[in-house]
């Protein structure tokens, strides 16, 4: 055991010498999630200001005075288009999309001909193309007052188009959370702490047996499992202490979210953090383990850093099959490392309650692989300064 621990403690003091990397790391792990959660924030209100603006950029909009009478009583705004708006939305600085109303307009649909309105944007201009939507349904809703209208005035009742109604019956639990954009935040804790622990693993493996001290260290009289425990140690250590701040960072990210919508929407809580904790450090430990057998495997640095990389954007992106998933989840779900976790993330989130077989399944499968990679790594150790 003491061998163990001076390992441990040569290895962690070798990864705080590197300062500016450690800090790199630990200041994004507090900065990641606080710059997310604002992006989140300002997208959703520029889209919200977008709904919100009440006004229609329009073109020959008297040529449809019926639908300028009709947008009006809607409490929106009419302004005619600049000559040149395919320029300026293009440029940018024309932030609205623009309503194109055909000449004949009126005339053509009471005549019931069929009439087209056209809406111009630009794809590249985000905040135009914000401004589709809310345009779109108030000309749906335009177009159903006339076709009601069409029909009174024909003398049959509207009520034939509505012989069927249809209601929405939501099986939400009462308490249960609304989850969006902060579905993204599992993603970016499980990249923290893939990251997090990556350069150590490299550095007290590879780096080492590039810079030649890894020959020093076998000189002692350790076994292959003092060495595997006392450097995976470290590493686990480090890639914990980045799952913890990246937790911990959520409580000031509540404060700087500005959009009410996402201010409701996310409530993380004190129960919250314990329930992401539980689940979150025995996946670092594993990450870890892992890490560390890839890079004994490789003679120098930069080999240990691109499949370490290689590995991070596999664990990453496993997740992301979650949005892929549209029924109910697969069981081996459970039994994926990084996409078990991301899935009690987001009950987690959502208020409700984790299992108990999901997090006792979750840290078996972690456990095992810990085990597996350290066993490994014991075996290899002694031989890799031979090779």
């Amino acid at each position: 055991m003491n061998a163990i621990i001076a390992i441990f403690r040569k290895e962690l003091t070798d990864a705080m010498r590197d300062r500016r990397t450690l800090m790199m790391v630990l200041f994004s792990a507090l900065l990641f999630v606080p710059l997310l959660l604002v992006i989140f924030s300002e997208i959703m209100s520029q889209v919200e200001a977008q709904e919100d603006k009440r006004t229609v950029m329009a073109v020959n909009i008297k040529q449809a005075p019926r639908l300028e009478n009709f947008i009006l009583r809607q409490g929106y705004q009419i302004k005619d288009a600049p000559k040149d708006y395919e320029e300026k939305l293009r440029s940018k600085e024309l932030l609205q999309p623009v309503l194109l109303v055909p000449k004949n307009f009126e005339m053509n649909l009471s005549q019931a001909k069929k009439v087209s309105l056209e809406i111009v944007f630009d794809t590249s201009n985000q905040q135009a193309e914000f401004g589709l939507r809310p345009l779109k349904k108030l000309l749906d809703n335009y177009t159903q007052e006339a076709a009601v209208m069409g029909l009174m005035m024909r003398g049959v009742s509207p009520e034939i188009l509505q012989l069927v109604d249809i209601r929405e019956h939501h099986l939400n639990r009462a308490d249960e959370r609304k989850v969006t954009v902060t579905g993204m935040l599992p993603f970016a804790l499980i990249m923290a702490i893939v990251i997090g622990g990556m350069f150590s693993a490299i550095d007290t493996t590879a780096g080492e047996r590039e810079r030649g001290s890894l020959e020093p260290l076998m000189m002692n009289p350790v076994n292959g499992w003092q060495l595997a425990i006392g450097k995976w140690g470290a590493v686990a250590t480090i890639s914990m202490l980045v799952a913890l701040l990246t937790v911990l960072s959520f409580f000031p990210s509540q404060w700087l979210v500005r959009n009410d919508a996402l201010r409701a929407e996310f409530q993380f809580g004190a129960s919250d953090a314990v329930s992401f904790l539980l689940v979150l450090l025995p996946l670092a430990a594993a990450i870890s383990a892992v890490q560390v057998a890839i890079s004994l495997t490789c003679k120098s640095f930069k080999e240990a850093q691109v499949r370490n990389q290689i590995l991070s954007m596999v664990i990453s992106m496993a997740p992301m099959m979650l949005m892929f998933n549209t029924g109910r989840e697969p069981v081996w779900f459970q039994w994926t490392p990084s996409i078990a976790q991301s899935l009690m993330m987001n009950h987690v989130l959502k208020g409700e309650a984790v299992g108990v077989t999901s997090i006792a399944i979750a840290l078996l499968v972690c456990v095992a692989l810990t085990v597996g990679c350290l066993s490994f790594v014991a075996n290899k150790m002694r031989r890799v300064v031979m090779m």
